[in-house]
């Protein structure tokens, strides 16, 4: 049995996802793989993501054997992680993912669309400039929001909108205290509820867009309301902006998505590493079921400013560990040759930039870019540098998250 093996991922053509025409990073890596693999260059319209693990939904191949990682593992060391490449041309859902308890629930309730007990979480690494959005505003942030599209009134009612401008008058805006918490979840969860309720939402938002587009002057946030409106007209997610963080990230950073939070990507090309599940609760800007009295009554509605984290610097390694057990993800960008120890973990590796040979204890195994390799739990693996090479490998959290 050989400790390291090559192994190709699934790839998903996802609507949003970045059109053939424009080479994207997927499509490149994938293409890589199925030349690994004797295999013809793919032929989709759209590419958005190649999955490296041991997903149902999009399995990857040991190349040399022909066999699944699935089938090869035994289930005691199956992975709790899914590596992915994600290029993104088009917004994600707005979504959230359970906590285990919750997802526990919603699979026994409703195990047709929730399809696993288990909790979601995941991370995003940049490797262009990347946008998204994450979590709550602030109560200043999200106040001031609303001052600037006072039409939101109308979607959320008197009451709604009083008790939030009392929270902010009451707090300067800096405290996101319990009472603050409860109006912010009445105020979304009014929202959501009644957007499409006599067609009230989409005429509100029409207004918006509409002001907008008579401005002369526009605000990013502006911008970022009429890419929504193109992609999904008149979605309730159009205004989503208002409500959520939008956060721009450079190469080399990363976000976390605990449980709960309210996100969706916008645009660029990740790496994204997460827990092994399916469990998602859509609300908007997405043509697929849309949960919105599970999603209200889930989320969290603490506000707050995410994080952009550059990892931690370690030996021919950068470190991104979020805190959760099921997964960290590395980085590494070489010009020499170097020895990596041994991890309590199986670990995926994949090729970003770049050519090197990866050697061990019985063998050696050459890799270019796109090229992924699944290397067995306790194998000190050597790099030895072709020309200059970048690679990722994700594993179990062996920090201790």
């Amino acid at each position: 049995m050989t400790r390291v093996q090559r192994l190709k991922g699934s790839v998903q053509d996802y609507a949003w996802g970045k059109p053939s025409s424009s080479n994207p990073l997927v499509k490149r890596i994938y293409d890589s793989q199925c030349e690994a693999s004797s295999l013809p260059p793919s032929n989709l319209e759209k590419y958005a993501e190649i999955w490296l693990g041991t997903h149902p939904n999009g399995p990857s191949t040991l190349i040399d054997s022909n066999t699944t990682l699935k089938s090869y593992l035994t289930p005691s060391n199956d992975l709790p992680y899914l590596l992915k490449v994600l290029s993104i041309s088009k917004v994600l859902s707005i979504q959230s993912h359970p906590d285990s308890a919750l997802a526990a629930q919603l699979h026994a309730s409703n195990p047709s669309v929730y399809k696993t007990p288990c909790h979601k979480p995941e991370m995003a690494i940049a490797l262009t400039p990347f946008s998204a959005m994450l979590g709550f505003r602030t109560l200043s942030s999200l106040y001031s929001n609303l001052q600037l599209y006072p039409e939101i009134k109308d979607i959320v009612g008197s009451k709604s909108w009083k008790d939030l401008k009392e929270c902010y008058e009451n707090t300067a805006g800096m405290d996101f205290d319990t009472r603050t918490i409860v109006s912010v979840s009445n105020f979304f969860t009014n929202y959501m509820s009644n957007y499409d309720k006599d067609s009230l939402g989409s005429s509100v938002c029409s207004k918006i867009i509409s002001r907008i587009n008579s401005k002369i002057d526009k605000t990013s946030l502006d911008d970022l309301l009429l890419k929504f409106h193109s992609q999904f007209p008149e979605d309730c997610g159009v205004l989503s902006p208002i409500f959520l963080n939008v956060l721009n990230l450079k190469p080399g950073e990363s976000l976390y998505v605990p449980p709960n939070t309210p996100h969706a990507y916008i645009s660029g090309e990740i790496i994204e590493c997460m827990a092994r599940s399916d469990n998602v609760i859509r609300c908007g800007l997405t043509g697929k079921f849309k949960d919105v009295e599970v999603l209200c009554g889930s989320l969290d509605y603490e506000g707050f400013e995410p994080r952009r984290e550059r990892g931690v610097e370690g030996e021919g390694e950068r470190i991104y560990r979020p805190a959760v057990q099921d997964f960290e993800v590395r980085t590494s960008t070489l010009t020499s040759d170097h020895t990596f120890p041994s991890v309590p973990s199986p670990v995926i590796f994949l090729c970003l930039e770049g050519s090197c040979k990866v050697v061990w204890d019985g063998g050696e195994v050459g890799v270019k870019f796109g090229e992924s390799l699944f290397i067995e739990e306790g194998t000190i693996i050597e790099v030895k540098v072709e020309k200059e090479v970048g690679f990722v490998r994700a594993m179990r959290n062996v920090g201790g998250g």
